[in-house]
């Protein structure tokens, strides 16, 4: 399985002037720094979760063969199904078998295949995030991202146990 980022979430979760507000700074002399940590801080929470937090459009293309164990992809009588990793998930814009189309259905964060694509070449387009502005995020994630970019603008490890809610778990 491989995933590429097609367009990344058109803003950060938070906003430059909350991240100077709760590091009580008031000098712009370190704007560009507070810029780079609020893309940082936002990165490791999206790892640390598995999660999108804005808006973003992904593509994941499964090659076969798919191995019997695969935890993203189960074929059970009647229906191939797909989970899309980087909940939550806003939409499918589509599914390919090699270069066609093809017919599927959604439910949660899973796409319903035909059986008969098992063992295809499959991409799906998919957009996942909680939404397009900061205001659409969860307050715990939005205080996540700001507690990490004071750990990294005090030098410190990132360390976010509010986060254990969040991270995505996959049983094999």
């Amino acid at each position: 399985m491989r995933l590429h980022l097609r367009f990344p979430s058109s803003q950060e979760p938070v906003f430059l002037e909350e991240v100077k507000t709760y590091l009580r700074l008031t000098s712009d002399q370190e704007d560009d720094l507070l810029r780079n940590l609020i893309s940082a801080s936002r990165a490791a929470v999206e790892n640390i979760t598995g999660r999108a937090l804005l808006k973003q459009r992904w593509t994941m293309q499964l090659t076969p063969p798919y191995p019997p164990s695969f935890p993203l992809v189960k074929n059970k009588t009647g229906e191939l199904t797909v989970i899309l990793p980087l909940p939550p998930l806003l939409g499918v814009e589509s599914v390919k078998a090699g270069e066609q189309d093809v017919p599927y259905e959604v439910e949660e964060d899973r796409v319903i295949l035909s059986p008969l694509l098992w063992g295809k070449a499959l991409s799906i387009d998919f957009w996942a995030g909680y939404g397009e502005t900061s205001a659409s995020l969860p307050p715990d994630l939005k205080m996540a991202v700001l507690m990490g970019i004071r750990f990294l603008y005090e030098g410190q490890a990132i360390n976010l146990p509010l986060l254990r809610p969040y991270k995505v778990m996959r049983l094999m």
